[in-house]
Order: structure tokens, then C-alpha cells, then sequence
């Protein structure tokens, strides 16, 4: 069979004193429908009868394929269109500076292989293509309409919305605007129905502060009284980190703090991760009964600004039955609202409820909680 030729092949390589001689017998023994080559390191590479440079390139990588400029062969440069024979040394010239494959390649190449790699490098070019395209015409389209484009294609918003007319992500969505298979007026009438006009925009009301609640020291406690376990203790003091304010849902890790008992952080924390070089401080704590325990978190909305914005912000967190400790709100120069609340929650699924409750509200296209450190 094959393998045992290219054996044979070898062989004769190490029993024949003249390279040239080698090479004779080489040319003479050969397979009809395929021909073998060598890389200048003595590799063989078998391809089709009747391949190319180019087909030899893609034999070796995808990526010298695509950044092939030229190709030598037997030591002397030749068009890529060349022919090769068996028993020819081919090396290929690449340029990281090279704009990809040309599309006169398909008509030249003989081999599947480097056909499917260079239509491949078309196909993902072209979906770059549209997806920037794509980008860039929701982004005028929403700025012409006085809409924050960037803040809100990078929303969590504008993610379910691409997740509500079948794609999964917003790449894909862009690609399918790029390429004119989704019209852009489409999705920019569904981001604008989320998100409203700013000629609804009007000054802020005052029914908050306008300035963020003063920090108010963390409580200590006992762990059990905080729902915490620590691992080997009962009983200890504990407080909740100010940095990142964990609560019941929370990865979260037990940092001995002398003469304090234990800091509570979140496992992400900064912090956290600072004081690491501290390990043994450290200690495994666990969320435990909870007994109906409420703990502050921050949390961050941002809208377009309209009449009633604050309002019903203000009605659906009363609808979800937290308490409301205290909140700032800010009005951009671009009409885009931010109001930051400190809330008392239950757990991690609560917060998750309230910040889904809240970005369904008209003109908000995000809302998120504010972790500190």
C-alpha cells in the first residue's frame, strides 16, 4: 500500500549515495493520482495530482495557507499556479502583513482541503463584515433618535431583546442586519419601545437626595445570628465586609480580623484577593439558616430620562417589598439618568428578581448591582 511505498522510498534514500540517483528512482515509482513532495526539512506531504503551492501550504497549516505571498521550488520561485511533481522540495513564502487569500485560488487549487480553508476565510471575513456593518447602522439608527447607542447595545436590555427575535447573542444579530437578512428599522423599534425618546427627557424630580446615603457602619453579631457557618466555630463574631456588602446566595470566605472576629467578603471581592497573601487568616465560611434577615446591597439603574421615570422605579421596588434605606439620582448631559438606591434584600435570587422587574420598566436599559471592590 501506500505507507509501505513511502517506506521503501526511505529505504532507498539511505542506501543510495547519490541524491540524484535517489531522486530518479523517485521520479519513476509513483502513484498516478497523487504526488508526494518534500518541505525544505525533508518532510513528505502527499497531495492530489496536478496541486499547487497553494494546496501544499494549507497541506502544512490553515495559517501559512492563508498568509502565502509565494512559493519556491527546487530552490527557485515560482507562480502559485505551478504545477507539482513528486519528488519536488517546495517551500512557501508567507508575509504576516498579507491581506488573507486571493478568491482566484479556488480556480487554482486541486485539493478539497485547501478549497474548504480558503472558502472558510471568506465566509468568516464576510461575517466580520457584517457584523461591523450591522453595528453601525442599529448605532446611527439609535442615534438619530437621540438614543445613548453604545450604552445600550452593551446593555443587558438590548441582550434579551436580540434573545427575543431568535439570537442568541448580539453578534449574531449584527451579522444578521450586516447582511440585510433583519431589517435595522426592526430592532431599532423594539430597542426604542424599551427605552422610549429623549423628547420625553425633563428635569429630575427631587424625591430623592442628590446625594448618595453616608455609609453606615456595618452591624456585628454573632454567626448565627448573621445565618453564617463557620467552619469549626460556633458563636463567633462576625461583620459583613463594606467593600462588597455580601449577601445569603454569595460565594463568600471568612477573613480573621484580630481583635474583630470574622470579615465576611465576597469570594470576588478585591479585597479578598488582596489579603491572600495572608492565607492562613483565612477561614471556609457558609450561608446557614437565614431566619428572615435583610442585608444592604447598592444597586445601580440607568435610563432615559422622562416624566414618571422616578415614580415607577419607586412603585415597582415597593411592589417587591424591600425597604428602600436611601438613593441618589444623577441626570446626564445626554439625558441619560442614573440612580443609585440602597436596598434591604433576603438573598441573591430577590435581588435578581427586583433588577429583572426594574429593567422591564419603559425607558430603563440597565440595572445592576453596585459591588464596590
Amino acid at each position: 500500500d501506500k505507507l509501505a511505498w513511502l517506506h521503501q522510498m526511505m529505504e532507498w534514500q539511505s542506501e543510495t549515495g547519490d541524491p540524484r540517483e535517489f531522486m530518479d528512482t523517485l521520479r519513476v515509482d509513483l502513484f498516478e493520482d497523487e504526488v508526494f513532495v518534500f518541505t525544505p526539512k525533508g518532510d513528505v506531504k502527499s497531495l492530489a495530482a496536478g496541486s499547487t503551492p497553494i494546496d501544499f501550504a494549507y497541506a502544512v497549516h490553515t495559517d501559512v495557507g492563508n498568509h502565502t505571498v509565494g512559493a519556491k521550488v527546487n530552490g527557485r520561485i515560482v507562480p502559485l499556479h505551478t504545477k507539482l511533481a513528486s519528488g519536488d522540495i517546495v517551500e512557501v513564502i508567507t508575509s504576516k502583513s498579507s491581506r488573507g487569500p486571493s478568491r482566484d485560488w479556488l480556480d487554482i487549487v486541486n485539493s478539497p482541503r485547501a478549497r474548504q480553508k480558503i472558502r472558510q476565510h471568506f465566509r468568516r471575513e464576510q461575517r466580520e463584515d457584517s457584523e461591523h456593518s450591522g453595528r453601525d447602522l442599529l448605532q446611527e439608527a439609535l442615534r438619530r433618535e437621540g438614543l445613548p447607542a453604545q450604552k445600550i447595545l452593551s446593555s443587558k436590555v438590548f441582550a434579551q431583546i436580540c434573545k427575543d427575535v431568535g439570537y442568541s447573542k448580539p453578534d449574531d444579530l449584527f451579522v444578521a442586519l450586516g447582511s440585510g437578512r433583519l431589517p435595522v428599522k426592526t430592532i431599532a423599534n423594539k430597542v426604542m419601545q424599551r427605552a422610549g425618546t429623549m423628547k420625553e427627557a425633563t428635569p429630575p424630580p427631587e424625591m430623592l437626595p442628590s446625594k448618595p446615603v453616608q455609609e453606615v457602619e456595618e452591624p456585628q453579631a454573632l454567626s448565627g445570628e448573621f445565618g453564617i457557618a463557620v467552619e469549626g466555630m460556633s458563636d463567633i463574631m462576625v461583620r459583613m465586609a463594606k467593600c462588597c456588602k455580601p449577601i445569603p446566595g454569595d460565594d463568600i470566605v471568612g477573613y480573621i480580623s484580630l481583635g474583630k472576629g470574622i470579615t465576611i467578603h465576597r469570594k470576588d471581592c478585591k479585597n479578598a484577593r488582596a489579603l491572600m497573601k495572608n492565607p492562613e487568616r483565612f477561614t471556609k465560611v457558609s450561608w446557614k439558616g437565614l431566619g428572615g434577615m435583610a442585608f444592604r446591597v447598592e444597586i445601580m439603574i440607568e435610563a432615559l430620562d422622562r416624566n414618571h421615570l422616578l415614580e415607577d422605579v419607586a412603585r415597582t421596588l415597593s411592589d417587591s417589598g424591600v425597604n428602600i434605606i436611601g438613593g441618589s439620582m444623577q441626570t446626564l448631559p445626554d439625558g441619560v439618568v442614573r440612580d443609585r438606591f440602597t436596598l434591604e434584600v433576603g438573598d441573591v435570587r430577590q435581588l435578581d428578581n427586583i433588577l429583572a422587574n426594574i429593567r422591564s420598566i419603559h425607558t430603563v436599559y440597565d440595572a445592576y448591582r453596585i459591588v464596590g471592590a
